[in-house]
């Protein structure tokens, strides 16, 4: 078999090594700190090898953020148009269930979006979020209100606001507030928080049904 020119050699799985490398170093480190050779170091592999599978630093680090979030997000959509999202209970329990399976990724997102607007590592992630996350949480607001969910004397944009803060806050809260909390943001507290902001908002700016049943 004929070896695709300029592959360097090495491993045949060297691109998921690099990628769970890549998860490790940064979520733990600033963009501008992490080493793609000390990546590379740690995978197994030699450096050439993200030049061949991403091109360079940037590269690498959009393909981890995609590729971290790609799962959560077809399960999330599959829920969608399976019809398996029917009240607001369904969609903040799906959202926390499926988010909570990769907790780093928000707190990535919200750190990269505080960056400067011309830091690269911001523009990676706003591309993400303009391209995949965005239209995923658009869709899941637009399911309930095509349910007829949402209260008419509610503002559509604020209620999308509000929404927003309570899908997404558990994952971005910094650890040492939670500890001042005494919190532990595991799965059987991420589970009863579901159901408490899922009551909050049914009870705020959704309309209300007996069983949350839209």
């Amino acid at each position: 078999m004929t070896k695709k020119p300029g592959r360097p050699l090495g491993r045949s799985d060297a691109r998921a090594a690099l990628i769970s490398e890549a998860q490790r170093f940064f979520h733990k480190q600033p963009y501008h700190k992490v080493s793609t050779r000390r990546i590379a170091e740690n995978a197994g592999v030699d450096v050439a090898m993200i030049r061949y599978y991403f091109g360079n630093k940037a590269g690498l680090f959009e393909a981890m953020v995609r590729e971290t979030a790609a799962p959560m997000i077809t399960r999330m959509r599959q829920a969608v148009e399976e019809g398996k999202i029917e009240s607001v209970n369904d969609v903040v329990s799906t959202f926390y269930r499926e988010m909570s399976t990769g907790p780093n990724l928000p707190t990535l997102i919200f750190r990269s979006m505080m960056l400067d607007e011309d830091d690269q590592q911001r523009q990676v992630v706003e591309k993400l979020f303009q391209d995949i996350l965005l239209p995923l949480h658009q869709l899941l607001f637009q399911r309930l209100q095509e349910k007829g969910a949402l209260r008419t004397d509610i503002d559509p944009e604020l209620a999308r606001m509000s929404f927003s803060s309570l899908m997404v806050f558990p994952f971005i809260i910094p650890t040492a507030l939670a500890d001042i909390q005494g919190i532990t943001m595991d799965s059987a507290f991420l589970e009863k928080l579901a159901k408490h902001n899922a009551a909050l908002l049914q009870h705020g700016i959704f309309k209300v049904q007996g069983d949350n049943t839209l």
